[in-house]
């Protein structure tokens, strides 16, 4: 934890709090027009929905996609803002946010670890958080982009709901209390995992029966907690706001954002640096190469027997953990292409579990020096990236297209 603060304070300090400074004061659909409104009218004229701007408001204009319950979270945020300049909500978030991701990692690690790890293990464990917690595309976006993101909180009910999923407590209160509270505060995303739930059901010999009950759990919460917004802001006489199916999806035929799936991952319609995805992605290969050929080289009996391992069945942990970018790209890559600052963290987000959990729970690597100088070279490019983030009218330091602007 210690590790996380430092970090988090090394990262404000080199760029995030300029990055910030430069973007705080613009106008913000939540601070300058939503909550106002909410605060000078009553529910029955605004309904806790999202205004673009006063002009929206005064027009009937509404967006509903957010969750109540997660608009109640960024009006808390946004009243320490109001009280404490110095904090304002896209700063405040931020860190909760990335807290929470060290906080899920931590969970994991302090359910699973079944011994006292050795020097050379902590060490990597240690700098993998580093790693982690420096994430220049989460701390970018959080500076530059949506106040209003949802996917890094949520990710934490995400985690939580795929690890306990995954540890055979489905009948537990625990894991159908995180689903709904998933529910409520991202219907959307809910459904997303009911979607992956459903996907992971299905078997050679027929369906997975408590799966699909778990499946049912998370689609009718997510519907439940979904449908209020809509359905009042109808009642209210609003126009949606909301971007159609057709054109998340990339099924209108326009080609100005999008033209296929894997474009809309690889190279998006808002330039941003390919290699703040890349470089996680490739360590997390590299290690996974270099520990499964440890493995190949172990004697025979060396392995704990089938079933007796905490990793054991971890495949359906990661496939619950990376389906939310998944079926999103799968669903809605135009959204993908055209937010990739958004959408990225449900994609880097798990890579990083993944990196923290295998130097925990996979055999000690040989190399921990080649181990320990790759994870620190990878930190020092993060912090780089973070730092040239202050950079006066630009959103991505080093973006394939210079000519995208600050408005």
């Amino acid at each position: 934890m210690l590790a996380v603060i430092i970090t988090i304070g090394v990262v404000y300090s080199l760029g995030f709090r300029e990055a910030t400074s430069q973007i705080v004061n613009m106008p913000e659909r939540l601070r300058n027009f939503t909550f106002p409104i909410w605060e000078q009218h009553a529910f029955s004229q605004h309904g806790f929905l999202v205004f673009y701007s006063m002009e929206d408001y005064a027009k009937k204009i509404a967006y509903s996609n957010h969750s109540t319950a997660y608009l109640f979270y960024m009006y808390a945020l946004y009243k320490v803002e109001m009280y404490v300049s110095a904090l304002p909500m896209r700063v405040t978030g931020a860190f909760l946010n990335i807290i929470s991701l060290a906080g899920v990692t931590f969970f994991f690690l302090s359910r699973l670890v079944e011994k006292r790890l050795a020097f050379g293990q902590g060490l990597l464990i240690l700098l993998s958080v580093v790693f982690m917690v420096s994430m220049p595309g989460f701390w970018i976006s959080s500076a530059r982009f949506n106040v209003d993101n949802t996917f890094p909180l949520i990710f934490a009910f995400q985690a939580l709901a795929a690890f306990l999923i995954w540890k055979n407590q489905e009948r537990s209160a625990a894991v159908m209390t995180v689903i709904v509270l998933f529910a409520v505060f991202s219907p959307i995303s809910a459904a997303l995992l009911g979607l992956a739930l459903l996907v992971w059901a299905c078997r050679s010999d027929g369906l997975d029966r408590r799966m699909c009950r778990l499946a049912l759990v998370a689609l009718v919460a997510a519907v439940a907690f979904y449908l209020p917004s809509p359905l009042i802001s109808k009642a209210l006489g609003f126009t949606s706001s909301n971007s159609g199916w057709l054109f998340r999806a990339g099924l209108d035929g326009d080609t100005t954002y999008f033209t296929n799936i894997l474009k809309s991952v690889l190279v998006p319609q808002f330039p941003r640096p390919f290699a703040t995805i890349a470089v996680p992605i490739l360590f997390l290969v590299a290690q996974l190469v270099c520990l499964r050929m440890i493995k190949r080289r172990e004697p025979a009996g060396v392995a704990a027997p089938a079933g007796t391992s905490p990793l054991a069945g971890i495949g359906m942990f990661y496939f619950l953990l990376f389906s939310q970018y998944v079926i999103t790209g799968l669903l809605w890559p135009q959204a993908v292409a055209i937010h990739p600052y958004l959408y990225d963290y449900l994609l880097m987000a798990p890579v990083f579990v993944a990196i923290v959990l295998n130097f925990a729970f996979k055999p000690s690597p040989v190399a921990l020096r080649f181990w320990a100088l790759a994870l620190l070279f990878c930190i020092s490019f993060h912090l780089q990236q973070v730092a040239q983030a202050k950079c006066q009218g630009c959103y991505f330091p080093g973006a394939w297209d210079a000519s995208v602007k600050q408005p």
